[in-house]
């Protein structure tokens, strides 16, 4: 089957549950390299609709998660970290710096073209208001297609 849609390239054939999976590793793997510990928000990686492509062949996984109740200074190390560790765990980084909101949040997206996945970190900074800051991750993959005969569960 041909991309149709502008995605640039043919979604794979994967079932849900082995990228839902791999999903939890590679964020497993990006916990131990934020070195930190918090609170980790619990809800685990969802499928996501795959923008312009039928619901019930294709999909994303989708895995956002937090790290609170860490002295941001800590959190600031943290995302250091993450920065040299990631390209060991087979992740390239493409940006490391600060967001354009106007708190110029320090942010990191990487890319894993093997395991087909991109994560987006951010540091959200509150100290200055007197909220707890914390690390907020978005994980996401590819566009990935049921095998023939399955349709996609568990929107």
């Amino acid at each position: 089957m041909k991309d149709s849609d502008g995605l640039g390239y043919t979604p794979e054939v994967r079932e849900v549950e082995n990228v839902r999976g791999e999903a939890r590793q590679l964020s497993s793997g990006i916990l131990d390299a934020i070195a930190v510990k918090g609170d980790v928000t619990k809800p685990g990686p969802g499928v996501a609709v795959c923008g312009g492509k039928d619901s019930d062949y294709f999909y994303k996984i989708h895995h956002p998660w937090s790290l609170r109740g860490v002295p941001v200074g800590d959190l600031k190390g943290a995302m250091e970290r993450l920065k040299d560790d990631l390209p060991k765990r087979g992740w390239k980084v493409v940006k490391y710096g600060p967001d354009s909101s106007p708190s110029r949040s320090l942010e990191l997206i990487a890319d894993s073209t093997e395991k087909k996945f991109s994560v987006n970190v951010s540091l959200d900074d509150r100290s200055g208001e007197g909220k707890d800051s914390q690390i907020l991750v978005d994980l996401v993959s590819a566009c990935f297609r049921v095998p023939d005969g399955k349709t996609v569960v568990g929107y």
